[in-house]
């Protein structure tokens, strides 16, 4: 009895305590002093959206005096239905083809007894009134919705959904769309006249009001700027200036603000930055429901309609089961952002060939999102997060300047067709290639922790196409789409058919010295450098004298070795072993790991070594060398 009072005691002492809240001060000693004597302003990282992100987030002084913004309420932050997902879960956007049409509809039926709750095929299927009605056989549209983006073909397919509209008695819902600008931009050309082409266009998007009041048929596809590299502020950006577009449009043809806003759907990719996604998403939407405003039009009518879209910029040829990580990721983030359609691209997307597995994997991962993690339980989970309130803030911010520059500057075909849309893109796609070559982004299986033994067949997939057929074309710069893994893999494609050619994968080298503690880390390295490349390596043992070093390089021949070792080892024993192997082997050329300081570096060079592989240098640039200097063409 004694000893239950005494616990109670104590666990109602426990209950009691309180802790002092540690101020902003406190917490950057403790850090700093985790840190080693450097400053807690080293943790700050810039985006490529030029946005600092900092290592603590707090409430803002100021954050008691900003409007409280619900979900489902203006402007839309935080979502379009007060609800969430509670009572309308997003729908899954997996679009299925076959060498068929009968295929592709047999496995469309299939997927809506797995999880599939929309009808969703590439443009490239329809084409022909008998092959439209294969596709939508027994598929019941009246409970059913649509999401296919047309790729140009909108006008040309509008008598295939109007015969099978009427063949079903129903009206469509969901989304049968098109974004022309972006169209244009892939395929590099725009209409001689766009008055003409946006008017015969807008024809068209009334005639698709017989067949479905309730059809989003204007697509903004910001995905587009997304895949050629752009910034999420760019992405934002320029997808409310192709909205805006299509809206004084639709004003010269009679039609209302509302009448054109209510048939928009934008297309957001999600990539990696799990964070920046979803704050991008909160943006898009906060600044979409301001030009309500703008418009003198009921903000009602700029409840954004969002269709998400896993990242292609992102997507590896190599190592592709990490593509499941990747995608999960950002389809985790555009669910926390509050979207309304969600694309998961099958993990072995980049190659253009899907099958059941990769196909049913994307499927699921819908599945898993919606049941077990409790997403759909909870309105707005991002809700709160000074880290995320933050950086919707500062994204919305720099997104409507960017958006008041091109408006400027005559609007978003005035920017297409001087280049500079393309030019800006470009530019923060070479920032994202050179960090992946310099290593400072991570690419999971192909410039850091790459297979070896990972073998992939060339890829089948076409560049991105473009069904739009422009009169009277006028020639534009196209806009480059290519995946950030791309420059890697090229390079490992091409030792892969050297070594087809050969019989051997190209070959390296490694003159590790003394013992395995001081030679593994820098081996480790250059031998993870060279598998980027697909190139191999053959290590020695560790090397104690020049002699142990001679009969290896004798006894493996190779054109290329690197030494390995610490700096230590360098100091002592480097030189010598260099000296003697480029005495008696002239022909080889001679590396070092790690980078050295600038005396032993001198001492080094002098001699024989050509160069040192460091993490501070640009991986592709070495490969190449590399490459070239074992006839690798």
């Amino acid at each position: 009895m004694r000893i239950r009072k005494r616990l109670q005691m104590e666990l109602k002492d426990v209950k009691n305590i309180t802790f002092p809240k540690p101020s902003i001060e406190e917490w950057k000693e403790a850090a700093e002093a985790s840190l080693k004597g450097k400053r807690v302003e080293k943790l700050k990282t810039n985006t490529y959206e030029g946005i600092a992100l900092y290592p603590l987030y707090t409430e803002k002084a100021e954050s008691t005096e900003k409007v409280a913004e619900l979900p489902g309420f203006f402007p839309f932050t935080r979502g379009t239905s007060p609800t969430g997902y509670h009572d309308k879960p997003w729908l899954a956007v997996q679009p299925v083809s076959g060498i068929t049409a009968e295929e592709a509809n047999e496995k469309m039926r299939a997927a809506f007894k797995r999880g599939q709750n929309v009808v969703a095929y590439p443009a490239r299927l329809l084409s022909g009134g008998a092959r439209a009605e294969t596709l939508f056989k027994e598929i019941p549209l009246k409970e059913i919705p649509v999401f296919i983006d047309l790729k140009g073909k909108q006008k040309e397919l509008f008598p295939q959904f109007k015969a099978v509209a009427e063949a079903q008695n129903t009206q469509l819902t969901g989304v049968i769309a098109e974004d022309p600008i972006a169209e244009w931009l892939i395929c590099g050309q725009l209409p001689e006249d766009t008055d003409n082409y946006f008017a015969d266009w807008l024809k068209t998007i009334q005639d698709y009001q017989k067949v479905g009041s309730d059809l989003k048929t204007v697509l903004i596809n910001t995905a587009v700027y997304h895949n050629g590299g752009a910034n999420a502020v760019q992405e934002i950006a320029y997808g409310l200036s192709a909205a805006v577009q299509y809206l004084l449009e639709g004003q010269k043809q009679g039609l209302s603000i509302a009448a054109v806003s209510e048939k928009i759907v934008f297309s957001f990719a999600v990539d990696s930055n799990y964070f920046m996604s979803i704050a991008k998403l909160r943006a898009a939407r906060r600044l979409w429901a301001g030009l309500a405003e703008a418009y003198d039009t009921a903000s009602d009518h700029f409840k954004m309609t969002i269709h998400a879209v896993t990242s292609e910029l992102t997507e590896t040829l190599y190592d592709q089961h990490v593509n499941i990580l990747r995608t999960t990721n950002q389809a985790f983030a555009a669910a926390i952002g509050g979207i309304q359609y969600l694309q998961i691209h099958p993990f072995t997307h980049a190659t253009g060939e899907t099958d059941e597995f990769s196909e049913r994997i994307a499927r699921n991962t819908h599945l898993i999102l919606k049941e077990e993690t409790n997403i759909t339980t909870v309105v707005d989970p991002a809700g709160g997060s000074w880290y995320v309130e933050q950086l919707t803030d500062e994204l919305a911010e720099k997104a409507w300047a960017k958006f008041l520059e091109i408006d400027a500057a005559g609007g978003i075909l005035e920017l297409i067709k001087q280049g500079t849309l393309q030019k800006e893109i470009a530019e923060v796609y070479q920032g994202r290639v050179q960090n992946a070559a310099f290593r400072k982004e991570s690419i999971i299986g192909t410039n850091v922790y790459p297979n070896p033994a990972d073998k992939i067949k060339t890829t089948t997939k076409d560049k991105h196409v473009s069904y739009m057929k422009v009169a009277k074309p006028v020639g534009i710069t196209p806009l480059e789409l290519e995946r950030v893994s791309s420059q890697f893999e090229q390079i490992r494609l091409r030792s892969e058919k050297f070594k087809g050619i050969s019989g051997t994968a190209p070959t390296i080298g490694l003159i590790n010295l003394i013992n395995l503690k001081s030679y593994k880390p820098r081996a480790d390295f250059v031998q993870s450098l060279a598998a980027a490349g697909g190139i191999e390596t053959i290590g020695s043992k560790g090397c104690q004298t020049v002699e142990e070093a001679i009969d290896y390089v004798a006894a493996t021949k190779l054109p290329i070795y690197c030494l390995c070792g610490s700096d230590g080892d360098y100091s002592e024993l480097a030189p010598v072993i260099i000296k003697e192997i480029k005495k008696q082997f002239p022909e080889i050329t001679i590396y070092s790991a790690g980078k050295q300081q600038e005396e032993l570096e001198i001492t080094l060079r002098e001699a024989g070594v050509k160069d040192f592989i460091h993490v501070k240098m640009n991986a592709i640039s070495i490969l190449l060398e590399l490459l070239q200097k074992l006839g690798v063409n």
